[in-house]
């Protein structure tokens, strides 16, 4: 549908085009309402009401279901991530692009909001991830990673991409810990309509893999023991605690829904947490949630403190960096520690907060 596309900087010169459909993030000053569209999920957000959706990517499909007249014919965008390149392969390549919809809304959200997606969507993501932060590492130029993708969607998406085979074995993670979960070897419960609480045995992985919490748009690899994928297939619109045993302890830690850092459409919006612009820090307000790291605090037993990331934590910076996880038991250097409170006492406390 549109002719091409660029990549802008805070920095750069309004591309040369009368009329110019920013994707998957504001214009800035190079934004002119008068002629221009935004189709983004970021704050602050211009996106008109009827396209407005939960992933960029969404979004961009939704205004090719009903196209607002015009000659349009750039689009821009100004970062690098899966949902980024998506939103703009929709653009670009628009009947390949609605003839796998639901595959490339998936893959946006697999590394946007750690959310779950079927095989072609994982093929997707994971093939688009790992090229582009293959080829940033060798400072490949944006615009170069972004048609270097566009080349390979199709591939991906099929299973024909000449690196479907190693793609495939490198989401094994995935397959083994969807499996566990299936099968009960990992217990799930589920505390009312907004809580779920998984408890992970001591046989799974080591300390560090029990610790990690994966960044954002990150490659699915062997470093996690649970990733947030896995749990989002069950639970993407419910708080969950993750309670991993060790030999000595339990490593639990609180996840929010992946998708709260952006401005979407049709989501649950967890209480108390308000992002302003951008993902990079968040306001959290919630006194029910403070009470009960309170009352976790009190039934402790082991060196360490409860705490989420709010203003009031003495770990609320590093916290905030390891969003989606909103709360832990921290050692005193922001480290996870190992609590002594056992998994079903951890839960009812904390699922108390989001009755």
């Amino acid at each position: 549908m549109i002719a091409r596309f660029e990549i802008v900087t805070s920095k750069s010169p309004r591309p040369d085009a009368e009329r110019i459909i920013f994707c998957d993030g504001s214009g800035g000053t190079l934004f002119r309402a008068e002629t221009d569209l935004e189709l983004s999920h970021w704050r602050p957000n211009q996106t008109l009401k009827e396209y407005r959706g939960d992933t960029s990517t969404e979004i961009c499909f939704r205004f090719l279901d009903n196209p607002l007249p015009g000659p349009w014919t750039v689009a821009v965008n100004n970062h690098l991530d899966v949902d980024g390149i998506l939103s703009v392969y929709v653009l670009l390549h628009s009947q390949h692009a609605l003839s796998h919809r639901e595959t490339i809304i998936a893959a946006a959200e697999m590394g946007d909001f750690w959310g779950w997606g079927e095989p072609a969507a994982q093929r997707l993501f994971q093939g688009v991830t790992l090229q582009m932060d293959a080829l940033r590492e060798q400072q490949v130029e944006t615009a170069a990673i972004y048609a270097h993708a566009f080349a390979r969607i199709p591939g991906l998406i099929d299973g024909s991409d000449a690196e479907s085979s190693s793609i495939k074995a490198s989401l094994e993670p995935l397959r083994r810990q969807l499996a566990a979960v299936t099968y009960g070897l990992i217990g799930r419960t589920q505390h009312g309509k907004r809580f779920a609480h998984y408890v992970i045995p001591a046989c799974f992985d080591d300390d560090a893999c029990a610790a990690y919490v994966p960044g954002f748009n990150e490659a699915v690899s062997n470093k996690c023991t649970l990733w947030p994928q896995v749990h989002s297939r069950w639970d993407d619109q419910r708080v969950r605690l993750v309670s991993i045993a060790r030999d000595d302890g339990w490593f639990h830690s609180l996840w929010y829904p992946g998708y709260l850092w952006a401005d979407t459409e049709r989501r649950w919006r967890t209480p108390g947490i308000h992002y302003r612009d951008g993902m990079e820090s968040y306001d959290l307000d919630h006194p029910q949630l403070m009470d009960s790291l309170r009352e976790l605090q009190a039934l402790e037993t082991a060196d360490g403190t409860w705490a989420a990331g709010n203003g009031a934590s003495p770990f609320h910076r590093e916290l905030q960096s390891l969003f989606p996880v909103v709360a832990r038991f921290n050692a005193h250097d922001g480290s996870a520690a190992k609590s002594r409170i056992e998994p079903d006492r951890a839960a009812a406390v904390l699922a108390s907060a989001f009755q």
